[in-house]
């Protein structure tokens, strides 16, 4: 079963050359593969350096794709640097990640050293659980400039701290939920509490198709039901060498949804309106 999932956006698409992981596609070849698949738009993502000129560049090559950029708060560009995201975002970025690669999660899961990333792993919040001044100056930097705070591989803890104080009043997404593989693993749970608090929940192909899966589909068809399609957008996170390119994870994934049971009106909202809600002004 072929789900059509025609103007679709993926909002999490890794391109090489990368300083830490091979990949499959270079930005150029992602936005084209996009665009012949009759995708609407694609998000660049990198650990380690913005993608919103990169994403500029992109768009005046491949013709008839909106193209995306953002940046993520790792040690690369500064961690928590006001200054370096709002640059990042003048020049059109959508997304702002918080400590990716570089938390304190993925510095105690591991995956940080096995990347040779330096610690010690970044946090958001204080030894009082009070968000920090310079992770408030770029909540209100996305404010001001329409953009996304996204919620990174933080803690858990750190999730429903930024969930609390900002998905109520401005668009917050939490990045690929109930990853075992980076991030802090959460539950449908801990995703149905941050959707109710205002957040997006992002489900990503990668989790359970592919080299790197590590749940079944059925899972994350059921998170979507428990937590509700209008509250969830549908990424690939594709990008790794070992996996298929991202426009075809991201349509591997959409099908495999449909054999879950999930109705294609409810895979195209998550694949397409949520996350054109998200990013397209």
């Amino acid at each position: 079963m072929t789900v059509d999932i025609t103007g679709a956006i993926d909002l999490h698409c890794h391109y090489g050359p990368d300083a830490h992981r091979q990949r499959s596609v270079t930005a150029i070849e992602a936005a084209a593969q996009a665009r012949d698949a009759g995708h609407a738009g694609v998000l660049l993502k990198s650990h380690s350096e913005p993608t919103a000129q990169l994403a500029r560049i992109v768009a005046e090559a491949v013709d008839g794709i909106g193209v995306f950029g953002g940046i993520c708060c790792d040690h690369e560009i500064g961690g928590l640097n006001p200054v370096a995201v709002e640059v990042a975002l003048m020049l059109g970025g959508r997304i702002v990640w918080l400590p990716t690669l570089s938390s304190r999660q993925d510095v105690a899961n591991g995956v940080a050293a096995q990347l040779g990333i330096p610690g010690p792993g970044l946090v958001v919040v204080d030894d009082e659980g009070g968000l920090l001044p310079e992770v408030r100056e770029i909540a209100d930097l996305c404010r001001d400039h329409g953009a996304v705070l996204a919620t990174g591989h933080t803690t858990s803890q750190e999730h429903h701290v930024v969930a609390r104080e900002y998905a109520n009043r401005q668009k917050v997404l939490v990045t690929h939920a109930m990853e075992e593989l980076a991030g802090p693993n959460l539950s449908v749970d801990e995703c149905a509490e941050l959707a109710e608090l205002g957040a997006t929940i992002e489900l990503c192909a990668l989790t359970c198709i592919g080299a790197l899966a590590t749940r079944p589909v059925a899972d994350l068809a059921g998170a979507a039901r428990r937590i509700g399609v209008d509250h969830c957008t549908v990424a690939s996170d594709y990008g790794q060498a070992v996996n298929d390119p991202p426009a075809e994870g991201l349509q591997r994934f959409a099908d495999a949804l449909a054999v879950e049971g999930m109705s294609s009106a409810d895979i195209r909202m998550m694949v397409a309106t949520n996350p054109a809600a998200l990013v397209v002004r």
